[in-house]
């Protein structure tokens, strides 16, 4: 298939790699892109058989909703086959010796609430929880263990945000399903040879078996290895200096081993001595994992510290060991060769943004590609500033946590926390923030994951406090009617999952 250099024009694209990157990828750009049935583009999806998967538990963020609907799952389908649970914040523990803070997914009231701010700045000079219970509905009710929304309520509707936590492995057989049964050619094939064109174009992908695949738009989810990114955009920037953690131990814990008291309708984030522990609560299990730093802290270690804070029914329960590095690829789509997910780059997973990042991806070529099948040279540059300013912010946003702890306690405490680690971005917003609370002016991006809310709630949950004087009158900022009604309405999580998927496992 000849490829013009210059423009060039999709009618096929193929997707390699599988999961719920691949899988999600593919059925989002065919749920957009086939919109109309006279322009219609043929998707292939190859994978290899049997490779190993990762298959922790995932937790995301609530346009993930968004994507679902657009690909056109039910939400009851998509739960049940995921092993689903609603996930309303981020409840982070221990980032300062013993305290916690909520980063809820609901936004204040703005401007009502403005006052009510200011006037708690004034009498809270160190910050704390309190901020989040007084401004978040969804901090009270996940604090209640409440579902985001009622029973019989709409698929993917609420009064306020929510996500999901989620078993990437069993949504990404779903999505096949759900996948190939509106027209997405799925070809299961090792890919062992990237035939190149003399201009820099990929030609043709081969298969153990001798087989040619070929197409206009090639796109990479292959994870960290990268099978096709690596022979077209091979440059990479490494940001391990500005987060240690590269390693994460894993460990899943079926209800039948061990059930919780409730499931929760967050995820946990606990600071460790050599990093940070999530907690995953799904339908059937926990999942559990250790993100830390091999500097500080060998894998065996990890292990042992993750075995004695689950407690003697985790002794027999296999771990699985992760190797990663912080790294975005200099180009995420270069001529007729897009990397998606892993491929094109990570960040811990501290604020649930990997499936975010892929799923922005695949919905920006998609709005790319709706209405205009070609693409050129600077198609693919104001793409890749695109997911370069994403992939720097959500950088920034996680170096925060680590940055605006007061904890020295552990080596690496006193590493992560020294203010070289700081992005360029984020250094001059720093001192500011100690003049003044952060302010819409500090956010530039149209295209913003965190909210102005987002950073009010990680800088005054963690203490992170302007110097300056700020006088307010005593304003309250009265929750009290509408958490009233919430409660009336909003069941225990577990009821909502009983109620609505079926008794849980």
């Amino acid at each position: 298939m000849a490829v013009n250099a210059d423009n060039k024009q999709v009618k096929t694209i193929a997707v390699v790699g599988g999961g719920s990157s691949g899988w999600m990828t593919a059925c989002l750009l065919n749920a957009r892109l086939n919109e109309d049935p006279q322009r219609p583009i043929k998707i292939t999806l190859i994978e290899a058989p049997n490779i190993p998967v990762i298959g922790v538990g995932e937790a995301t963020v609530p346009s993930i909703r968004r994507t679902l609907k657009a690909i056109g799952i039910s939400e009851k389908t998509f739960m049940t086959g995921a092993d689903a649970t609603f996930k309303s914040l981020i409840r982070f523990e221990d980032w300062n010796k013993g305290e916690h803070f909520d980063h809820p997914f609901d936004r204040r009231e703005r401007p009502n609430s403005d006052p009510a701010v200011l006037s708690w700045l004034a009498k809270h000079k160190t910050g704390g929880e309190d901020f989040s219970n007084q401004f978040s509905v969804l901090s009270n009710t996940s604090t209640k263990g409440l579902a985001p929304k009622a029973v019989g309520w709409p698929e993917y509707q609420s009064t306020f945000p929510y996500a999901y936590h989620l078993d990437a492995v069993k949504l990404g057989k779903v999505l096949t399903e759900f996948g190939t049964d509106n027209g997405i050619t799925h070809k299961l094939a090792k890919i062992v040879n990237v035939e190149m064109s003399e201009a820099g174009d990929i030609e043709a992908l081969v298969s153990e078996d001798g087989t040619s695949y070929r197409a206009d738009l090639y796109v990479d989810c292959t994870g960290f290895s990268a099978h096709l990114a690596k022979h077209i955009m091979l440059e990479t920037q490494d940001y391990s200096e500005h987060l240690l953690c590269d390693r994460a131990v894993t460990m899943s814990v079926p209800y039948e081993v061990h059930r919780p008291n409730r499931i929760l309708p967050y995820t946990s984030a606990k600071a460790l001595g050599a990093g940070w522990l999530w907690d995953i609560n799904l339908r059937s299990r926990r999942s559990l994992g250790y993100v830390h730093s091999s500097a500080h802290l060998s894998s065996d270690e990890a292990e042992a510290e993750l075995r004695a804070i689950e407690g003697p029914h985790a002794d027999n329960i296999e771990v699985k060991h992760i190797r990663f590095k912080t790294y975005k690829r200099n180009k995420s789509w270069h001529r007729n060769c897009l990397a998606i997910g892993l491929a094109d780059g990570f960040v811990e997973p501290l604020e649930s943004t990997g499936l975010y990042m892929m799923q922005f991806a695949a919905q920006s070529v998609a709005d790319i590609l709706r209405f205009n099948r070609h693409f050129d040279a600077a198609t693919t540059s104001q793409f890749n500033k695109l997911m370069q300013t994403l992939f720097d912010e959500i950088l920034g946003y996680v170096a925060l946590h680590y940055l605006t702890s007061k904890r020295r306690d552990t080596p690496f405490w006193e590493d992560a926390t020294a203010s070289h680690r700081a992005p360029a971005a984020l250094q001059n917003l720093l001192k500011e923030w100690k003049k003044r609370p952060p302010h819409d002016v500090d956010l530039l991006s149209n295209h913003r994951l965190f909210s102005l809310e987002s950073y009010e709630y990680l800088l005054f949950g963690m203490g992170y406090m302007s110097e300056g004087q700020i006088n307010a009158a005593p304003v309250v900022f009265d929750q009290t009617d509408m958490l009233n009604k919430v409660y009336a309405k909003f069941p225990p999580h577990e009821d909502w999952l009983s109620s609505t998927l079926g008794p849980i496992k």
